[in-house]
């Protein structure tokens, strides 16, 4: 998001740095050097949305480990019970705590997954917001160059029209 940023306040820089007309609050620029900028904002914008999609991945690790560590936790619960049924009387009591070691399993790996979740809904949260405000920039750093070069043109067209209007006095 900075990179966007960084490059919007290089552009302004610029503009501000670019000679002035003569009699006038115009600046003179130098077009290529405008492209330039257009095409780096083209090219920064898709990091961002790669940045994004890298968040995404990382939710969905979170939650693969998650599930991975409740079938391990199930999974041990199973082997402890399986140890506890050799003798009947051992049994009734391996059951419950069998039982008791699925539930805590069950609960733990509930907790993790809501956990995970949470967390990953904040995080696309903040990608969210984060990606509304480079767009809310974006479009007013565009609006304030749209008009910056309208103004140009105009200024260029003014001008076009002053030297016709020069050279038709030689003329006369």
């Amino acid at each position: 998001m900075s990179d966007v940023f960084n490059l919007i306040d290089e552009m302004e820089g610029y503009f501000e740095e670019c000679k002035t007309m003569p009699f006038s609050n115009k600046i003179i620029v130098d077009m290529e050097v405008v492209y330039e900028f257009m095409t780096d904002l083209r090219l920064k914008l898709p990091e961002e949305i790669k940045r994004s999609q890298r968040i995404l991945e990382e939710k969905e690790r979170i939650i693969e480990d998650s599930k991975k560590e409740a079938d391990h936790a199930l999974n041990k619960a199973s082997a402890r019970v399986n140890e506890l049924v050799d003798d009947h009387e051992i049994s009734k009591k391996a059951e419950k705590k069998a039982q008791d070691i699925i539930e805590a399993a069950n609960q733990t790996a509930k907790e993790i997954k809501v956990g995970a979740y949470e967390y990953v809904e904040e995080l696309v949260e903040q990608m969210e917001y984060a990606m509304r405000d480079t767009i809310e920039q974006t479009n007013i750093h565009y609006g304030k160059f749209e008009n910056y070069i309208s103004q140009q043109v105009k200024v260029m067209a003014n001008n076009r029209e002053e030297l016709i209007m020069s050279k038709n006095k030689l003329d006369d």
